[in-house]
């Protein structure tokens, strides 16, 4: 059920690498996976989110499709580097082009790195704060990389294997709370917007 890899790439090639190893894991325990990348999928600077365009028939067919695998997907993983003690601009545009019921019910791990000490810890709070009022739920299980830097070979091959049981141990939280919300809303359905 975590189908959605929501990932954030620095400018080098830390982000590709631990991307990678979470797309491996995920893949790994049995779902699908798709990474979004700023990078690659070049959001324009956001004008207007889905939700405020007046003419929906002026909404690009790529954007209503991005919008389809959000609502498709049971569970998230964000991933995203540290910038400046901030979220990365085009991480936070990509996500707001979206609406909240794209996001909502559903749980989400979260995933930072850095090559200090912190691994990212700095951004957590801020990227659980907006996730949560997006309508998703973090699971308990928050990865962060420190030293990123020295967690890979020169063949970009994860060599720390506690960062991969770190994240397997997320993709495991995510599953369980993903599969207890499917469970509850085949018989209960999902809580009133209003």
């Amino acid at each position: 059920p975590i189908k959605a890899v929501v990932s954030t790439q620095s400018t080098g090639s830390w982000g590709d690498r631990v991307g990678a190893v979470i797309k491996d894991r995920v893949e790994n325990s049995g779902h699908k996976c798709s990474v979004w990348d700023p990078k690659v999928l070049q959001f324009p600077l956001l004008q207007q989110p889905i939700q405020m365009i007046p003419d929906k028939s002026s909404i690009p067919q790529w954007l209503m499709e991005r919008k389809l695998e959000l609502e498709e997907a049971d569970g998230f993983i964000a991933c995203s580097a540290e910038y400046n003690c901030a979220l990365p601009p085009a991480f936070t545009n990509m996500l707001d082009h979206f609406p909240p019921s794209s996001f909502r019910h559903r749980p989400i791990g979260i995933v930072t790195y850095s090559m200090g000490s912190g691994g990212g810890l700095r951004i957590q709070g801020p990227l659980k704060t907006m996730v949560t009022d997006m309508g998703m739920f973090t699971v308990p299980a928050a990865v962060k990389v420190d030293f990123v830097h020295k967690k890979f070979d020169e063949a970009g091959s994860c060599i720390d294997q506690k960062m991969v049981d770190y994240v397997d141990r997320m993709i495991t939280e995510a599953t369980w709370y993903a599969e207890a919300i499917i469970a509850h809303k085949a018989t209960h359905g999902l809580p009133s917007a209003s």
